[in-house]
């Protein structure tokens, strides 16, 4: 993977993380608590998977990358 490709997908990653927050903040006083557990759960199942199966492998080939660090 070339690093322009990895940028990329890095903003389309983080686009989704946002994307799936935004989702969440919807749904925060307008669904009921056993309904907003479950986007959570699912929101935070999808932004794990994000990391580990995207982010993780992009930032060990490319760690100027990974803004955290």
């Amino acid at each position: 993977m070339e690093q322009e490709v990895a940028v990329e997908i890095k903003h389309h990653a983080l686009a989704a993380v946002r994307s799936l927050s935004d989702a969440l903040d919807a749904c925060k006083d307008r669904c009921s608590t056993e309904e907003y557990q479950q986007v959570k759960r699912g929101v935070g199942l999808s932004i794990g998977r994000i990391e580990t199966e995207l982010l993780a492998i992009i930032y060990k080939k490319f760690p100027e990358l990974d803004d955290l660090v």
